[in-house]
């Protein structure tokens, strides 16, 4: 009876280990879908703001001021749960974003989507060198 106890008992804890699992993964998959949403919302509000010309001091504290109050407010939190980096490129600016030091995001703002779904598709991308993935040059 003890036996046929502790072995339910530890299929329980499995069962619920896996479910956990599945449910943070997804949880996840929803959270970094958002934030390659709002990365791409976003990029038209600052070329809205700025037009085809990015300012050489243009970094992530502006791209926050800039969008916090034209986008959707889960699209602003998504983004300021991570930390972004914006580089000016001139026309158009690289934002990258990370989940604490790990790259998992990239993207060049002259184009239609995220360039660099990182945290997608792992392993894909030279992290090193993300200019050959600059379509806006």
């Amino acid at each position: 009876m003890k036996k046929h106890l502790s072995i339910t008992a530890l299929f329980l804890v499995l069962l619920f280990s896996l479910n956990s699992c599945i449910t943070l993964a997804e949880r996840q998959k929803n959270d970094y879908g958002l934030l390659e949403s709002a990365v791409t919302f976003s990029s038209d509000k600052v070329i809205g703001e700025y037009g085809d010309k990015i300012p050489d001091d243009f970094d992530s504290d502006k791209f926050i001021h800039i969008v916090k109050d034209k986008i959707p407010d889960d699209y602003y939190h998504a983004l300021i749960n991570y930390q972004i980096d914006v580089t000016p490129k001139g026309s158009y600016y690289l934002l990258k974003a990370y989940d604490s030091k790990r790259l998992i995001l990239f993207d060049y703002s002259c184009s239609p989507e995220v360039d660099g779904p990182v945290l997608l598709e792992p392993g894909k991308y030279d992290l090193y060198h993300l200019e050959i993935y600059d379509i806006c040059k």
